[in-house]
């Protein structure tokens, strides 16, 4: 993770090359570098509150449970051989 305070000081050298800037060009190119600092480190705010769950669900908390099995029986129809459907 970059840390905020690295970003900030990237921030400030960019902005003030924008201000010094001979050119139109020159200035856009640091406003633009500017604006991709931002994006990332408002991206990975984003990304980390997605990733990070904000409560774990009761399910994963408890021990194993036991699984419940269905078995209800078929009726057998006319030319059917049981309970599985690929037996025909």
């Amino acid at each position: 993770m970059i840390s905020y305070q690295a970003v900030l000081q990237q921030l400030e050298k960019q902005l003030d090359e924008a201000k010094k800037a001979a050119s139109e060009q020159q200035m856009r190119e640091s406003l633009t570098a500017v604006r991709a600092l931002c994006d990332v480190v408002l991206t990975q705010s984003i990304e980390t509150s997605k990733t990070q769950p904000k409560h774990i669900p009761q399910m994963l908390t408890q021990g194993p449970t036991q699984q419940v099995l269905y078995t209800a029986k078929m009726d057998e129809e006319d030319g059917a051989n049981g309970d599985s459907l690929f037996d025909f």
